[in-house]
């Protein structure tokens, strides 16, 4: 699944501003409420952070993918983040996360939903690319490690 074509420069935070779990969620859903394919931020909010009470996305191995599948989505919509001092995020394995990727989906294709989820982790658990992606300068160089991970 070439997940690159979804994650467009524009929608990469090469440093996180907020300090907190809370603070960098809604950092990275206003990113992805400007985007085209998303058509109701309000909803994006509501659901990623609904879909973080019931369970932290903070997979571990400093990774987090906070996700959601909405109505209001068009297209499948994903956006990354970096912190490179790390947020307490409740991970799974208690670690501070340094790399966030966010999937915002239509409501009405699990498959691709799970295919897309599938990759993201795929990328993310391997160390290069975790490495590539917080040594990249630019946002370009953050899609060009998913092109290659798609190869």
């Amino acid at each position: 699944m070439d997940i690159h074509t979804m994650l467009d420069p524009r929608r990469i935070v090469l440093e996180l501003k907020g300090n907190t779990k809370s603070e960098v969620l809604l950092e990275m859903i206003d990113v992805l409420g400007r985007s085209e394919g998303v058509t109701d931020a309000n909803a994006l909010r509501k659901a990623i952070l609904d879909r973080e009470e019931i369970m932290s996305t903070g997979v571990g191995l400093t990774i987090a993918v906070p996700h959601a599948k909405l109505p209001s989505v068009k297209q499948f919509t994903l956006g990354l983040a970096r912190s490179s001092r790390g947020i307490s995020y409740d991970s799974l394995d208690g670690k501070p996360v340094h790399v966030i990727v966010m999937i915002a989906a239509p409501d009405n294709d699990q498959n691709t939903y799970l295919r897309v989820l599938a990759a993201a982790m795929h990328v993310l658990r391997n160390e290069s690319n975790r490495r590539a992606i917080l040594a990249a300068k630019t946002c370009e160089e953050i899609v060009a490690v998913f092109k290659k991970a798609a190869e």
